[in-house]
């Protein structure tokens, strides 16, 4: 079988044609991985970063693995215990494996299970052929949903959960910081949600022109006054509803509440390579702010409404995608996002 994987903490990865086909376990599903996405947390494992260590030892990574955990395909094999899944079923994975005894886990915060595992981190992953997982993490998918748009369910779910936890609704504007494959998602998700306007900002022409043609006001912070943006769209609330946090970038936190509205929320959806400061007493305290932490996707709340979506054609996750290349390409396919792209695909059955 073909494969794409992270042999040692260091630089790259490789590509192999001729490791084992993986068999279900008595509680796992087997299925033809026929769309995985790159995610960030993969390209980190590529460049072999801090934020790369830190996740590999947080989640107990086992040399050398599978990489890949956004993934789409049909089931093949199910293990003897597995009665919630059918061969020939299409699924998407949840990557958060939760272990179901936990307090979190029996009181509806599985995706963050004390004893949390990664799919594609603390086991084999998808970028390959063809891919195990448990059948607990296995989310069916309706044929109104094709098999690239599942592939982005498990990164379009954070957005989906950010935006329900904050109960956006009509006359809303949300901020988003990072227009980045989630950022667009989010802005996609948000203006099918009802909200009144989308802010969307990053510092790349690029990724700011996407953001427009979603239907965000798109704004270049090192080129236009932010501040400005906002006091035109928000003059009445005096300031924005919601700031999702995405982009990542530690210098935003002193700032971004400047922005909020008294009572506002701000979700932070991206993991920082560094640690960050922000003022409390004026980001929180003051202006009675709430701050959320948004990791994973609520298990299947996020799921559910994103399929509503999906389904019905309001969303079409695939306008964040511009390159797409078979498993052969790995290396060349990590590169291309560093030189600069949107969502970037493998196609496992695509020739090399």
């Amino acid at each position: 079988m073909r494969a794409i994987m992270k042999m040692d903490r260091a630089p790259g990865v490789e590509y192999v044609t001729n490791i084992e086909k993986p068999t279900p376990k008595d509680d796992e599903i087997l299925f033809q991985v026929k769309a995985t996405a790159i995610c960030g947390t993969d390209f980190s494992c590529w460049k072999w970063n801090l934020a790369a260590e830190k996740f590999n030892d947080k989640y107990e990574a086992k040399y050398p693995f599978v990489l890949g955990h956004e993934c789409c395909g049909v089931v093949t094999e199910v293990g003897k215990n597995v009665t919630n899944i059918q061969v020939g079923d299409k699924i998407a994975i949840e990557t958060h494996i939760y272990c179901e005894e936990c307090y979190q886990c029996k009181t509806g915060d599985a995706h963050n299970c004390q004893h949390l595992k990664i799919y594609g981190f603390s086991c084999d992953g998808c970028f390959a052929e063809f891919a195990t997982a448990p059948a607990k993490c296995a989310y069916k998918l309706p044929e109104a949903v094709s098999f690239e748009q599942g592939a982005l369910f498990e990164p379009a779910g954070v957005a989906m959960f950010a935006l329900r936890e904050a109960k956006v609704g009509p006359g809303d504007t949300v901020m988003i910081y990072g227009c980045g494959p989630i950022g667009q998602m989010a802005i996609q998700l948000a203006l099918a949600s009802g909200v009144k306007n989308v802010i969307a900002v990053d510092i790349d022409d690029f990724r700011a022109g996407q953001a427009r043609d979603l239907g965000a006001i798109a704004v270049n912070s090192l080129k236009q006054d932010l501040g400005e943006v906002v006091r035109e769209y928000c003059s009445e609330r005096g300031g924005v509803d919601v700031i999702l946090e995405i982009s990542g970038a530690s210098s935003i936190y002193d700032t971004m509440a400047d922005y909020l509205r008294k009572e506002g929320q701000i979700m932070l959806l991206a993991h920082p390579g560094e640690r960050v400061s922000f003022d409390i007493m004026k980001t929180m305290h003051h202006s009675g702010a709430r701050i959320k932490g948004i990791f994973g996707r609520r298990i299947w709340d996020s799921w559910d409404a994103l399929t509503d979506l999906v389904a019905s054609g309001k969303v079409d996750l695939t306008k964040v995608v511009t390159h797409r290349f078979p498993l052969s390409a790995g290396n060349k396919a990590f590169e291309q996002i560093a030189a600069g792209s949107g969502k970037v695909l493998f196609i496992p059955e695509w020739e090399d």
